[in-house]
């Protein structure tokens, strides 16, 4: 099951913000209602990984050996394409864990 909504207090996240998250580095997802922090699990980032990079490299190379593709353009680009299928697909499929760590509340100081 994806992750959809906040594990404290069930808050929807939306799936712009999980892209957001993983396109920036897998930076942790702050709940907007309760202030708590989400983290993506580390088995997900190994299989993001394999959704876009080998998955896509393998399939480019089985479709070129089959019809016989020789230019390197055209190998590049079908593996951008499918790469970039496969992010979109990945993404809504990556689960997130409660953060152990909370963050420092910044103190407003008032002078």
């Amino acid at each position: 099951m994806s992750f959809q909504q906040c594990i404290s207090c069930k808050e929807e996240i939306s799936y712009s913000e999980k892209l957001a998250s993983i396109f920036f580095g897998y930076r942790p997802i702050t709940c907007k209602a309760c202030g708590t922090v989400h983290e993506v699990d580390e088995r997900y980032r190994f299989l993001f990984s394999l959704y876009t990079v080998m998955i896509p490299v393998i399939l480019v190379y089985l479709l070129t050996a089959i019809f016989g593709i020789e230019s390197r353009l055209a190998q590049v680009s079908m593996v951008l394409l499918f790469a970039s299928i496969s992010v979109f697909y990945a993404g809504k499929r990556i689960n997130y864990h409660k953060s152990k760590v909370e963050p420092i509340k910044k103190r407003i100081s008032k002078r």
